[in-house]
């Protein structure tokens, strides 16, 4: 890898997105959130009961907007608590995992200086070469919190949980800590200090 490509790991509801964009910003690189393709395609198989299709087009990283087939799909449309609980379902899928990962190996070689990128696996199964692994966890009271307020406050404690344990016990691709990661904790810090932790441990030309 000639680019610079940047793993965060973890569970729901850790800041993965929000560090990663600012992250990103710093470091004048691409950031894409990996969860943003499940649920366009778990929005698009909700909508035509399918999961066959032809195409499927980044218009745009941020914000997000994706196009599969002749459908467009929008960032502020993919936060529903009927697309939380199935795009965690079709996550685990061989064959729809298999689409992703090959749709942000594009999105890494189509950026300009590097990738930022957010996920469950990002280390551990799509860039499991990167020398710069960050895993980001935070107590679940606090996930929990996050995740409500992302979602209208329709995404519970007990929800957050239901996905913990499909994310980490599913067949292909489970969550863990990849190989090599910086763990950080991000609970009672500032996003400051949570950024100026990752950014002493990256490995940087």
């Amino acid at each position: 890898m000639d680019k610079q490509i940047i793993t965060i790991d973890g569970p729901s509801g850790s800041g993965k997105t929000t560090i990663g964009k600012l992250l990103a910003k710093d470091l004048n690189l691409t950031f894409f959130s990996s969860g943003a393709v499940y649920r366009v395609i778990t929005k698009y198989y909700l909508e035509t009961k399918t999961l066959n299709f032809e195409n499927l087009e980044i218009i745009s990283t941020d914000p997000i907007e994706i196009q599969i087939d002749t459908k467009h799909y929008f960032e502020e449309d993919l936060y529903t608590l009927e697309i939380n609980e199935k795009s965690s379902e079709l996550a685990q899928q061989l064959e729809v995992r298999t689409i992703v990962e090959n749709i942000l190996k594009f999105i890494y070689d189509s950026s300009k200086n590097g990738l930022v990128i957010e996920g469950r696996d990002m280390g551990s199964v799509v860039f499991p070469k990167s020398k710069n692994k960050i895993y980001l966890n935070s107590s679940k009271k606090l996930r929990s919190k996050r995740r409500m307020s992302q979602s209208n406050n329709i995404e519970t404690e007990e929800d957050l949980t239901n996905r913990d344990n499909r994310d980490s016990n599913r067949e292909h691709s489970p969550l863990v800590v990849p190989d090599g990661a910086v763990i950080i904790e991000n609970n009672d810090v500032t996003i400051d200090e949570v950024l100026d932790n990752i950014k002493e441990s990256l490995e940087l030309p």
